[in-house]
């Protein structure tokens, strides 16, 4: 049977939001025919050119194929075999940091190596992971796929051309500003300061830029995620507060013609409820948001590691510039300046993934919320209502399982960070000698 057959026969549905039942409407059965199989490939496109942008960079190490026009994410050899040599690279650089004399205070000399060593873990597991889960990212698209033809059933569609406007801006508007960042980095440490040598600034500044980019591959997924739970929500809503569906016990009847070997045909009735094709929905998107905190959990782990190692010692610097730095005049404003872009940058990490995986979390319990009035409005079976806790319990996001990405997360970081804080300055004022050392202490 065709799919043009299939929404020939359908005799109710929903479109732009309301409940049309009882009327066939030829034209408007022929445009979701051809409308549905367009936004998937306009998904897809969407999702492939996310992943050629990142690729750019060396965290999508991968190539990809068309099979019936639907993409297919494969491991390329040999941009992993780049990959590895950079990172071999770095490692190198890291182990050479250790020979290279600073003439800086002992305490921000060993702050420079926590924050290179931070970086470099972050980096690595940037790097090294999507080779090895290159076939999980292609899953997650699948997914995707899979959520939005279920979704198209019922009209739910959302504008892809808008979010592939707003990633390019957003996309744009951060490599511009790590740009610049990085060129007014390179303008106080290399021109003005001349005591760092240039491989060691160009491999202090690229594992932040590397996993930051990673951090923001993360957030527009996991955003995506949040946009079809709130089509889902938008839909139950509409189910559950319309008075024409209310009132029927039955929410779709599917009326399919068949025949025989005979070329008879008969009519064959299947009756489903909302719930029936709801559900699917719901089970196809926490299996998506599992993909996602797999796939991004060692970074997160690992990532915010460094973030919180960067910020903390960036924080002390700026305690230096401004307290100890100023009585044997060396201060530099430049440097100052620095370090609070730094810390600007970190806070952008820092901040918004929270942001977005409490915003999953919102829409998964207004999910949770929809489902239970539906259970007990319609009288539904109670042994699938036991079931919600735990489904929406599974959306969410974690580092590996170490600590949830919410705002309860930034409470610790923010007490370790002043933790941590007072001791560096403890340590600093019990080690710090004015001997002719500068205070040339800002690193990336």
């Amino acid at each position: 049977m065709t799919e043009a057959n299939q929404y020939k026969t359908r005799r109710a549905w929903f479109t732009n939001g309301s409940f049309e039942s009882h009327r066939y409407n030829k034209r408007k059965v022929i445009k979701m025919t051809q409308q549905t199989p367009f936004k998937q490939r306009e998904f897809c496109e969407l999702f492939v050119l996310v992943v050629k942008c990142f690729r750019l960079f060396g965290l999508c190490p991968v190539k990809i194929s068309y099979i019936r026009g639907r993409p297919k994410i494969e491991l390329n050899r040999l941009l992993a075999a780049i990959v590895i040599f950079v990172l071999i690279s770095i490692w190198a650089a890291l182990i050479g940091s250790f020979f290279v004399n600073y003439n800086t205070p002992l305490i921000p000399g060993i702050a420079n190596h926590i924050q290179f060593i931070t970086g470099v873990l972050a980096v690595s597991v940037t790097l090294v992971v999507p080779i090895f889960k290159c076939t999980e990212l292609n899953q997650i698209l699948e997914d995707f796929i899979a959520i939005d033809e279920q979704l198209n059933y019922f009209n739910m569609n959302f504008y892809n051309a808008k979010l592939k406007s707003t990633f390019w801006r957003f996309f744009t508007a951060y490599i511009l500003f790590l740009s610049i960042s990085g060129l007014y980095d390179g303008y106080v440490m290399l021109i003005l300061e001349h005591d760092t040598p240039y491989w060691l600034w160009f491999y202090h500044l690229i594992p932040f830029m590397l996993y930051s980019l990673a951090f923001m591959m993360a957030f527009t997924m996991i955003k995506w995620v949040k946009i079809r739970i709130r089509l889902l929500n938008r839909l139950i809503e509409q189910y559950y507060v319309n008075p024409a569906l209310n009132n029927l016990k039955i929410s779709c009847i599917v009326v399919m013609d068949l025949g025989d070997r005979k070329g008879n045909v008969f009519k064959n009735t299947e009756e489903l409820h909302l719930c029936n094709r709801i559900l699917p929905i719901v089970s196809k998107t926490i299996d998506l948001a599992t993909r996602l905190e797999s796939y991004n959990g060692p970074l997160f782990l690992f990532g915010y590691l460094a973030l919180f190692c960067v910020s903390t010692i960036q924080v002390y610097y700026c305690y230096l510039y401004v307290t100890l730095a100023k009585h044997d005049g060396s201060f530099s404003i430049n440097s100052f300046a620095i370090s609070l872009v730094i810390i600007l940058e970190n806070l952008m990490a820092i901040y918004g993934l929270p942001y977005i995986c409490e915003a999953v979390t919102n829409e998964s319990k207004t999910l949770m919320s929809y489902l239970s009035k539906l259970s007990i409005k319609h009288g539904q079976n109670v042994k699938s209502s036991v079931w919600f806790p735990c489904l929406i319990s599974r959306i969410k996001f974690s580092a590996m399982g170490f600590f949830d990405i919410n705002y309860n997360m930034l409470c610790g970081f923010s007490a370790g960070l002043i933790t941590y804080l007072i001791i560096f300055i403890q340590f600093s004022s019990i080690t710090f000698e004015s001997d002719g050392s500068r205070m040339t202490v800002r690193k990336l």
